[in-house]
């Protein structure tokens, strides 16, 4: 299968700190991939660099065989669907009305806002200011936001931070949904193992900014050696916090 995104020698640097080192990788088309690490280990500064947020200091990045880092312009973009931290829209605006300003911008038909707003279950509540929505909610129509232009690949940073247990699991069934039905590319950034376990089919697990683990979560031993690389550097990461 073809690849929707490839990463060849990523890196970002501030003065001698080096935030992301020489990372490669790629995602294929259908594929859910995720990056793993605890705070600090380069996860965010990699979406960023991703979404041209931040210029890299090295490296470049391909979206369907298209370079997309230092490009100017939007058509670089339109394959492209990020929601990166909390989901930010008009607060004094209705959740509909949010999607339908996005949906003007990014020239899409309007009836795809009604076919966003059913597929995230927000249709009965669409008329409502988006400063009223529960977290939930917000972040249910934020995956209506990336999802409303159909990229090719989609980036979550995060997706269910601050949900309590009910609600990222409500979180997760909907974004599996949304992957299965749609076709499209994930890569999933997320402190959670838990999460990649439950969302990815493989992931690539980073700390200090350099890629430690690539491991296909197919199968239990898959599963296991992602999960002892993980508990591994949580330890490393207590210790660390411990002595200092």
């Amino acid at each position: 299968m073809a690849d929707i995104l490839r990463v060849e020698g990523l890196t970002k640097r501030y003065g001698a700190f080096e935030a992301v080192a020489d990372l490669s990788f790629a995602v294929a088309e259908r594929e859910v991939l995720g990056l793993l690490g605890r705070n600090g280990a380069g996860k965010s500064t990699t979406i960023k660099l991703l979404c041209n947020l931040i210029r890299p200091t090295a490296g470049q990045a391909w979206l369907a065989g298209q370079p997309i880092l230092g490009v100017r312009g939007a058509e670089h973009r339109r394959g492209l669907g990020a929601m990166v931290e909390a989901p930010r829209f008009y607060p004094q605006l209705s959740g509909r009305r949010n999607l339908e300003l996005l949906a003007r911008i990014r020239g899409v038909d309007g009836a795809r806002v009604q076919e966003m707003l059913e597929t995230v279950g927000l249709a009965a509540r669409a008329r409502e200011r988006f400063d009223r929505y529960s977290m939930g909610m917000k972040q249910r129509l934020g995956l209506a936001a990336v999802f409303l232009h159909r990229p090719g690949l989609i980036i979550l940073d995060e997706p269910t931070s601050g949900l309590d247990p009910v609600g990222r699991q409500q979180i997760h069934d909907l974004i599996r949904a949304l992957s299965r039905d749609l076709g499209v590319s994930l890569l999933v950034c997320s402190h959670h193992f838990s999460e990649v376990e439950t969302l990815c089919g493989r992931a690539l697990v980073l700390d200090h900014g350099r890629r430690v683990l690539d491991q296909s979560l197919a199968g239990p031993e898959g599963i296991a050696a992602v999960k002892a690389k993980f508990q591994e550097l949580t330890a490393e990461l207590n210790e660390r916090r411990e002595s200092a």
